[in-house]
């Protein structure tokens, strides 16, 4: 098999080796070899952007030290940097230069504070829950297992960039969860068999594809050498010819789960158990205050969409330490404090527990918006009223989850309605919370962005008017009767018509009343009504000339 040119480099000098060379680069004339390889240890640089590098914390399960937490903070003070949380419950230092780069590199090392292999060809961040072990919904506290599995790859030889692409990983020992696990490569879901708790193992998840379920349940002690028999199986029968296509989901297409089984079990010191009953509810987002099994609370204190301000980061270190509280990051990139006795109103972002959003176009040379502020176009008055999971991503990479999202946006440009302006496509409908989990699908190929905010008020009212127990439950028993096509027509009508119409019966009966509609264009079209989407969409979103 032909090897790409990643693979041609690893076999040169593999990842780990590199360390050595580390104090002997040019920042400033760095080549893309040399940018894959500082990638493992954590450093990201682009030749789109070369004069600004980032480097990102691996946080395990969203949980540091309150000490750890307050060097980051003092040290991004001291090289006024800024400071992201991701949504895969890690940090993002930005604003770092050739000149301060490596410094800032090595005091995090010198603190015990890990970058190893948060970017590129590795095991990323395990996350969890950032309420897990905490509240009566907990079964199975999921943190001191991530440790025993962060602890069989991380800084090893053999591991350190060496998988064919990277490989995100998740556990659920929650009964009620307000997140998505889903779109993760290797994805550990809480489940039951034969009275005990364990994990129903899906497989094959990524930003455009939810996990398969690989028909493996494991106990709780099992999970690290399960883990690792599947992480080895991927790492040595991993496609390597195309880098687009290495991806486990690309094995898994290519051979099946069932002969990925097989590999998993050549690694396995246990014998594979057909898998459980699937145990894990949808629950509403964490409130500000969530009640923990104590008898004490968590708060949770939110960034403006990952974005954190160095002043909010210390207001919340320094109440850790003064009442003994705990702090996490959650991969809704949000901080909780856990432990919390006295409850207090704080000013909060609106929306800010319901909308993932990538780096954006300030942090990030891929994304054409800045994807944090453009946030302002939402209602976010109304997705933080009927908690509408919103996915927002600056690129098709897809960072925002904005495939896993009830609504999903990916930021553009477009000259189809008059001068270049910003615009978003749009997918809906994501199946996120369980077994039956898929992605959102894809409505709108562009929605200009002076326009989107009605757009999804129509799509909100629509949720609604269903009376459905929350949006993932419209999107399951009333928007999954329905082709994307009529979707995409139904939503232009109800803005073009501006009446309370409403889905109900089959496709071609609401077609036909459509069509009854004095107002409504009358035109021969094909099965999936493409004149009449493009004539109401150049009549609901041209520009007027001048």
């Amino acid at each position: 098999m032909k090897l790409n040119k990643i693979e041609r480099l690893k076999a040169q000098l593999s990842p780990y080796d590199f360390r050595a060379r580390l104090s002997q680069l040019d920042l400033h004339a760095l080549d893309e070899a040399e940018r894959f390889y500082l990638k493992n240890y954590g450093i990201y640089n682009i030749k789109l952007r070369p004069e600004a590098f980032m480097i990102r914390l691996r946080i395990p399960a969203g949980r540091i030290e309150t000490q750890k937490l307050r060097f980051i903070t003092t040290l991004a003070q001291q090289h006024a940097l800024e400071v992201l949380i991701t949504v895969r419950a890690q940090l993002e230092l930005h604003g770092l230069t050739a000149e301060n780069v490596l410094q800032v590199w090595h005091a995090l090392y010198d603190a015990g504070i890990s970058t190893l292999q948060t970017l590129t060809d590795n095991l990323r961040n395990i996350v969890t829950d950032p309420l897990d072990g905490l509240t009566e919904t907990s079964v199975i506290e999921t943190g001191s297992i991530i440790m025993q599995m962060q602890r069989r790859f991380l800084d090893k030889p053999e591991w350190m960039g060496m998988l064919p692409r990277k490989c995100n990983t998740s556990l659920c020992g929650m009964r009620e969860t307000p997140h998505a696990f889903m779109h993760n490569d290797i994805c550990f879901m809480l489940a039951q068999k034969e009275g005990r708790y364990g994990f129903n193992l899906y497989l094959g998840g990524k930003n455009s594809e939810a996990a398969q379920d690989a028909d493996i349940f494991v106990l709780p002690e099992a999970v690290p050498d399960l883990f690792e028999a599947v992480a080895s199986a991927y790492k040595a029968y991993g496609l390597r010819a195309s880098r687009s296509k290495a991806r486990l989901w690309h094995l898994l297409q290519e051979i099946g789960m069932a002969a990925f089984r097989e590999k998993i079990a050549e690694y396995s010191p246990h014998t594979l158990r057909p898998k459980g009953d699937f145990s894990v509810a949808k629950q509403a987002a964490h409130s500000e205050w969530s009640e923990l099994r104590d008898g004490t609370h968590a708060e949770c204190i939110r960034s403006r969409f990952g974005a954190v301000d160095i002043g909010l980061l210390e207001t919340a270190i320094t109440s850790t330490e003064h009442k003994g509280l705990e702090i996490r990051l959650g991969i809704d990139q949000n901080l909780y404090l856990c432990g919390v006795r006295e409850r207090k109103d704080v000013k909060q972002v609106t929306g800010a527990c319901d909308i993932t959003a990538c780096a954006g176009s300030r942090y990030c040379a891929l994304s054409l918006w800045d994807i944090k502020s453009e946030t302002d176009y939402l209602p976010r008055d109304l997705i933080e009223k009927y908690h509408i999971r919103v996915g927002f991503s600056g690129c098709l990479k897809g960072c925002g989850r904005h495939m896993h999202a009830d609504i999903g946006l990916v930021g553009l440009r477009t000259n189809l309605f008059g001068p270049v302006q910003k615009a978003a496509r749009l997918f809906l409908g994501a199946l996120w919370s369980g077994e039956d989990a898929a992605p959102a699908r894809l409505l709108y190929y562009v929605v200009p962005l002076e326009h989107l905010d009605a757009l999804v008020r129509a799509i909100i009212a629509e949720y609604i008017a269903s009376g459905e127990a929350d949006f993932e439950c419209f999107s399951r028993h009333v928007l999954r009767k329905y082709r994307e096509p009529f979707l995409t027509l139904w939503f232009l009508a109800k803005l073009y018509l501006r009446e309370e119409i409403v889905l109900g019966e089959s496709e071609a009966s609401l077609y036909a009343q459509l069509r009854e509609h004095p107002g409504f264009p009358q035109l021969q079209d094909d099965a999936d009504y493409t004149e009449t989407i493009r004539t109401l969409m150049h009549a609901l979103w041209d520009s007027p000339v001048g």
